[in-house]
């Protein structure tokens, strides 16, 4: 099972971390955890290179799969971006329950 944490401050999401195998099928060939990857790389890819925001915080771990964005400091450029990834992360959890799932992590 792959989990999905999404920070929110303010209604506003601020972080997101990805942790576990969606185990759909065999490391290699599993396309749901290749679709949750691809999104997160994707939003990484637009805050640092479409954005050109630098302010932004990755944390992967070689050793598991798990790798954390956060944009706390980014202000709200990267809103819509943000928006988009999440909400398709949303559809492949609805449409996988059994394999990744979100988690809301509402803080002060």
């Amino acid at each position: 099972m792959t989990e999905i944490s999404v920070g929110l401050r303010d209604g506003r999401a601020v972080f997101l971390t990805v942790e576990g195998h969606t185990e759909f099928s065999e490391k290699g060939r599993d396309v749901v955890c290749a679709a949750v990857s691809a999104l997160v790389q994707a939003l990484r890819f637009g805050f640092e290179s479409v954005l050109k925001d630098e302010r932004i915080l990755y944390r992967g771990d070689g050793e598991r799969p798990s790798m954390t964005l956060d944009w706390r400091s980014s202000g709200g450029e990267g809103d819509i971006l943000v928006q988009t990834v999440i909400g398709s992360l949303r559809e492949i959890a609805r449409a996988y329950p059994g394999n990744v799932r979100i988690v809301e992590v509402h803080e002060q």
